[in-house]
């Protein structure tokens, strides 16, 4: 089971960190290839676009959530990809 089909509940988000990712600042659980998998099966796009930094989108070009670390990306998979995959969803729709 992937993070895909578990609802976690979001860290909250502060000035300084936009996503609210400090807050649960975990070790790295399952690697690169499973976050890769975890995020694409919630309709992100990924690139990288240098070394160690990596660029998402769903469904539109715009917004682009960019990541520096390979932490901070699981975090977001972990912790924030299900509203955006579900907000993003949601104006598309519209």
């Amino acid at each position: 089971m992937g993070i895909a089909n578990t609802q976690l509940a979001p860290p909250p988000a502060t000035r300084k960190d936009l996503l609210g990712l400090q807050a649960c600042a975990a070790p790295l659980l399952k690697g690169m290839d499973v976050t890769r998998q975890w995020l694409a099966d919630l309709g992100f796009s990924m690139s990288e676009s240098a070394p160690d930094h990596w660029v998402l989108t769903h469904s539109t070009p715009l917004p682009e959530l960019h990541f520096y670390t390979a932490h901070e990306l699981e975090l977001f998979a972990r912790h924030r990809a299900h509203q955006y995959a579900r907000r993003s969803f949601r104006e598309n729709r519209l």
